[in-house]
Order: C-alpha cells, then structure tokens, then sequence
C-alpha cells in the first residue's frame, strides 16, 4: 500500500485563521506461504471457526457459507450448496469476506477566531466487513432450542424481523419465523455486514484568557469524544471486535463486543 499526507493553512485573515490536515493509508496484504494451506481459525471458543489463513488470501479472511437470499416461495433461507451433495454444511463453506480495510485515515481541521479555537478530527475506514454474529441471537426469528423452551436469550427479537418473509411472494431478505427450525445458518455471509465507516472521533472548543500575574494564560475547553459515527453497520459499533483486538487473524468478529463510549470532557489549562 501507500501513504499520503496533506497539512495546510487553508485562510489566515486577521483574527481568523483555518488550517487542516489530512492523511490517506491502502492496505494490501496477501499470505504468501504456510506449511498447511487453509488453516481455520475461531474468533470466539463457542463458535465455529471464523476465519481461514490461505495461500494468496489476505489475513483476517471471513470464513463461511454463501447466503443466497430467502425463497419467496416458501420463506426459508437459500445457501450455495457447493458440493451439490444437497445438503449445506461446512464442507460448503468459502471467503465471504476480510476484516482488513481497503483505505483509512483521518482529517483535522482546526480553527480560531480571536480567543475561540476549535478542532474537529474526523477517522474513516472504508473496504473492510464486518462479522456481525450476534445477530443470529437478537434475530433468532422465535427459534427456541432442542428442547423447545424459551430461553431469556432467544425471548426478543429486533424490529427488523418485522420486514420477515410472511406469505408466498414476498421479496425480502429476512427469513420466515420459525420455533422449531432454526432458518438461519450461523456462519455465513447472511452476517457479514459493510464495516466502512466515518467517525467524527473528536470535537474540542476552548477560549483562552490572561492569566494575570499568576498565569501566562489559561484556556477553558469543552470536548466530546466519539461523536458519531456515519455506517451503513447493523450493529452497536462497526470498530469493534470481540477478540479486543489482541490478534489481526481472527478481527472484525462482533459477538456482543461493547461499543466505544461517547465522552463528555470539560478542562482548564494553565500555562506558567
């Protein structure tokens, strides 16, 4: 990949002045060489693997079945059977997708009016998935267990259930209900959801006053971190990952993971 950087002083009339700063990263990264191609690898202990390390594939390879959308015919849920041996498993499984970005970086603006000074700090990543395998839970679509009791887990849905397959003819991409059948099948592309995302990761306001005798000056400041995040993402966060991060193998797998916080600061500095 690349990098490239921009800074610049966009307007410096009078009390005003504006400068930004904007950098660009790409990302390629393929697997040469392993000793076993196709090593299968699990995200989290209760799942099935997740992710697949292959020969001429990037890391973080998304690991599952192709998801073919919902029979209007009958509501049931449609894969690729690859090995047309009429049944799906995980025989029939493929790359259905990478947690690694295309491109990232971030943009600064700064600006000042007199004693006011603002700075706005935007992040974005754009060409990387998502592995949104919590849905399987809170989109269960009334699916209980073997022994067809409901369980606290399995008791809500979320609203966009209600967009199901309900009669012959409907056109939609959520399955029909179903206690007994579950109508999804957990690994595959069904979840694996577009993670690119901006992020207006921070806003700080402040003003700056004499310090007197005491002070040079001192600056009050308010600042949110985590403003808002623009993403097309499904879920809570589209930076998130139940493995925290700790191995870029198995990334972007959200199974429950706590979104980021947003924060609300309000400081003084003193400068001697």
């Amino acid at each position: 990949g690349f990098e490239f950087s921009l800074n610049a002083r966009v307007m410096d009339k009078g009390d005003f002045q504006w400068s930004l700063g904007f950098n660009l990263t790409t990302i390629k990264n393929e697997v040469k060489s392993l000793t076993n191609d196709g090593i299968l690898l699990g995200a989290y202990s209760d799942l099935a693997p997740t992710h697949i390390m292959k020969e001429g594939q990037p890391i973080s390879s998304f690991w599952g079945v192709k998801y073919l959308g919902v029979d209007p015919a009958t509501g049931d849920p449609m894969y690729l059977d690859r090995d047309e041996d009429g049944d799906v498993d995980g025989d029939d499984a493929m790359i259905i997708g990478k947690a690694f970005p295309d491109a990232f970086g971030g943009l600064t603006n700064n600006f000042k009016y007199k004693r006011f000074d603002l700075s706005v700090f935007v992040r974005y990543s754009f060409g990387n998935d998502v592995y949104n395998l919590i849905r399987p839970v809170y989109e269960s679509l009334g699916y209980s267990n073997d022994d067809y009791s409901l369980n606290s887990v399995y008791s809500n849905n979320a609203t966009t259930v209600r967009d199901r397959w309900q009669k012959p003819g409907d056109k939609t991409d959520v399955p029909r209900a179903s206690f007994i059948n579950a109508n999804f099948y957990e690994g595959s592309s069904q979840f694996v959801e577009d993670g690119s995302f901006v992020r207006i990761q921070n806003v700080n306001l402040g003003y700056t006053m004499g310090g007197g005798k005491l002070f040079n000056s001192v600056r009050a400041y308010f600042e949110i971190q985590n403003l808002y995040v623009f993403s097309k993402y499904k879920g809570f966060d589209p930076e998130v990952s139940s493995t925290g991060g700790s191995s870029e193998f198995t990334a972007g797998v959200d199974y429950g993971a706590y979104p980021q916080a947003r924060t609300f600061l309000v400081g003084i500095n003193f400068n001697f």
